[in-house]
């Protein structure tokens, strides 16, 4: 009986353990199970969020999206195609607005004179000068008109001296509505005279250069000898 007694002692020892060693097992077993079923939900999660990342609705809304900035640009070409069209206008001449005429655009054609002080006659096919002023033209020998200076426009054109560069310039009565304009060049070495007629509705027409050797009317700017 003696013997018995440790025997059984150690069966119910080793069955105890091995009780104890099948929890263990069996809580590592669920354990494992356990972690297993975390990662595939987790692997599942993190597919669905790249399928949501690749859905292809995604991009729709990116293309719709961006669709307006693309016709913005369409717009822009259009409005710019538009500024261009209104630049062209801008640009376009104005009809009422006088083309100025050049010098150098016209042919002259030489006239003879018995003047023994021309060198040379020359006129041309030279049009008005446009005019501002309204008829009936009254002819004024104000230097500050607007006469005046339509007047000199035209002395100008016809001999392609500036009227800042006329020097010794003296103008004389023709008639009711013309006037002779006599000067010289700022190098001193040509001297014009220029007739010119004013048109009715139109304005200061050069008609006629005479090129002459000396300025006749030089004699008017010097003193008297009353003054002396």
């Amino acid at each position: 009986m003696e013997s018995e007694y440790p025997t059984y002692s150690r069966l119910n020892r080793y069955q105890k353990k091995r009780k104890n060693t099948r929890w263990l097992l069996f809580f590592a077993i669920a354990g494992f199970a356990l972690a297993v079923c975390l990662v595939v939900v987790l692997a599942l999660s993190g597919s669905n969020e790249e399928a949501a990342l690749r859905d292809p609705d995604v991009t729709t809304e990116d293309s719709d999206t961006e669709s307006p900035a693309e016709d913005e640009g369409d717009h822009g070409e259009q409005n710019l195609d538009t500024s261009d069209q209104l630049s062209d206008e801008d640009e376009e001449p104005d009809l009422e607005q006088p083309v100025e005429q050049d010098p150098d655009d016209f042919v002259l054609e030489t006239v003879a004179s018995s003047d023994e002080n021309v060198m040379y006659a020359y006129t041309s096919t030279w049009e008005p000068i446009p005019t501002v002023q309204e008829e009936p033209h009254e002819m004024t020998w104000e230097q500050s008109s607007v006469d005046w200076k339509e007047m000199m426009k035209a002395a100008e054109l016809a001999t392609g001296v500036n009227v800042d560069e006329m020097y010794y310039l003296w103008v004389s009565g023709n008639g009711p509505q013309s006037v002779i304009a006599t000067f010289s060049n700022s190098a001193m070495d040509e001297h014009f005279r220029v007739y010119i007629t004013w048109v009715e509705g139109q304005g200061w027409r050069p008609d006629q250069v005479d090129i002459l050797y000396e300025h006749d009317q030089m004699h008017r700017f010097q003193p008297s000898s009353s003054e002396e």
